[in-house]
């Protein structure tokens, strides 16, 4: 709630809430000595570009798309870089005319991609979705509302959906609660903690920081940590605990990846900020990723060692990171210890084909 001062009619006036856009103006409720009056504010309409980065997006790019043109807060510009896909997106993005742009390059995987959209981008700020997510319809309109409550923000980011074909949405987790619905400034390990705190299809960010920073090709799928990474160390940040966008789990999505080619390409990502991150942080950052990588490995032989180099590089407890459950690591530990022996076992108790021959 704030106060203002009317000269005129040498009175205070409260301002109750704000309500919705209209164009480029925002009509707000006014109490004046209990009588409601309307007054109009002119409020900055920041012009946004969407970068739709796509491969083999035939099935899913039509939802992306409508999800952007069903928004209260429209963008301008809609982009969407074909990464090389084996059939053209163009028959498929013909219904939408002018409206929507479609680049097209040979493959070069999601960094490259959003680098190109990023290029022909003319918007002051640019969201990022991918050709298999989609937005809730108010996404843009409530973050422009914090783009004019907080004109230092850099990026604005937030909680979001999942959602695996088949099944219902899940709520991403809330990890560091206290960082949401606020201006936040970290730097080192913090930053990087709010870094991973960070899903690209629910980033807007702010044109302008963009012009020296990019994605960098190569470490697909964590070259989006890397950048938020670069940006959160010098940048305000806005974290909103409303959920507006859906990330669908397809297998085959530009963003998506193997949990061995993921956790690999997040450790060159702590290895390239090292020094930024610093000890001993960078060693705890490097253990909690090979123990999820170790807890998600579906064979026993590879976790095994994974998760021991986990141990090794930080053997106590962790503490400021998600646990994926308490004592995780020795649980791990002693399910894979205990394989081999119960794989012998059911060798041993099964019937041996001469046997069951006779």
């Amino acid at each position: 709630m704030s106060v203002a001062f009317d000269a005129s009619r040498t009175c205070r006036t409260v301002v109750m809430r704000s309500m919705t856009y209209f164009g480029s103006l925002r009509v707000v409720r006014l109490v004046d000595d209990g009588c409601a009056l309307l007054r109009r504010e002119a409020m900055p309409t920041p012009s946004i570009s969407v970068v739709i980065p796509a491969y083999n997006a035939e099935h899913t790019i039509r939802r992306a798309i409508d999800s952007i043109l069903d928004q209260q807060y429209p963008a301008s510009q809609i982009i969407v870089v074909d990464d090389g896909s084996d059939r053209s997106l163009q028959p498929f993005l013909q219904e939408y005319g002018s409206t929507v742009t479609l680049l097209r390059q040979h493959n070069a995987h999601a960094a490259a991609a959003r680098n190109t959209g990023i290029d022909h981008a003319n918007g002051q700020w640019i969201g990022f979705l991918d050709a298999d997510d989609y937005w809730e319809s108010e996404k843009l309109l409530k973050q422009v509302e914090i783009i004019n409550r907080h004109p230092e923000v850099a990026l604005i980011a937030g909680r979001h959906f999942l959602h695996a074909p088949g099944d219902i949405r899940q709520l991403s987790r809330n990890r560091k609660r206290a960082w949401f619905d606020r201006v936040v400034q970290r730097s080192g390990p913090n930053a990087f903690l709010l870094a991973t705190m960070i899903w690209t299809g629910m980033v807007l960010v702010k044109r302008s920081v963009l012009d020296e920073q990019r994605f960098v090709s190569g470490l697909e799928p964590a070259e989006d940590r890397d950048l938020w990474f670069r940006l959160a160390a010098n940048h305000s940040i806005y974290l909103m605990s409303q959920p507006l966008a859906t990330a669908v789990l397809e297998p085959n999505g530009i963003s998506r990846s193997d949990i061995h080619h993921d956790c690999t390409k997040m450790l060159e990502v702590i290895e390239r900020h090292h020094d930024a991150i610093g000890w001993p942080w960078r060693s705890i950052w490097q253990s909690y990723v090979r123990y999820r990588w170790a807890a998600m490995e579906t064979s026993p032989r590879s976790a095994l060692p994974i998760l021991i180099r986990s141990i090794a590089t930080w053997p106590a407890p962790y503490f400021g990171l998600p646990a994926m459950q308490p004592l995780g690591r020795l649980r791990r530990l002693i399910t894979l210890l205990r394989t081999p022996w119960n794989e012998k076992r059911a060798l041993e108790s099964r019937p041996s084909k001469r046997r069951a021959a006779a």
